[in-house]
């Protein structure tokens, strides 16, 4: 879960908060693998990614069933 700050940051922060969410993201896109294919993987974990190339969107498992990002 990302931390966020109690209360919303000053917009003199906004930039800083940014970053350090961004960079929360990005360290936790880079430790998954995203694997590119038309079919689902079989065995999924919640959590897992992957990019279905049939819609060109990226997915995730919740546990039951695929979720697109976008």
């Amino acid at each position: 879960m990302i931390p966020l700050p109690p209360t919303p940051p000053a917009a003199s922060a906004l930039p800083e908060w940014c970053r350090k969410v961004a960079g929360l993201i990005n360290g936790l896109l880079a430790r998954r693998q995203f694997p590119e294919s038309a079919t689902a993987p079989t065995d999924p974990r919640p959590g897992d990614g992957w990019f279905d190339t049939g819609v060109n969107k990226a997915k995730l498992w919740d546990g039951t069933t695929w979720q697109a990002l976008w």
